[in-house]
């Protein structure tokens, strides 16, 4: 397995990129960089893929849940054990 884990902005520009054949190690600079509370309200994405296929996204534009306008499913700071097990 390999796991990329990395920024995106809006222009599809890649930042901060890890590769790792570890999962615990995905997880954790998953985590790093979702934890990034300065890259809050811009239009970037914090993405783990595993085998080149989508795990869990986080998008720094959206406010926390249960704010309006917030989408669980893509707000993963404080969450990220819950990608531990069938998803890593």
């Amino acid at each position: 397995m390999i796991f990329r884990i990395y920024l995106r902005d809006a222009n599809q520009r890649v930042t901060d990129k890890t590769t790792t054949g570890s999962p615990e190690a995905a997880l954790a600079a998953f985590k790093a960089l979702v934890d990034r509370a300065d890259l809050d309200g811009q239009r970037l994405l914090a993405v783990l893929s595993r085998d080149g296929a989508p795990v869990a996204h986080h998008d720094f534009s959206k406010p926390a849940p249960p704010a309006p306008g917030s989408v669980p499913a893509r707000w993963w700071r404080d969450r990220t054990p819950d990608l531990t097990g069938s998803a890593l």
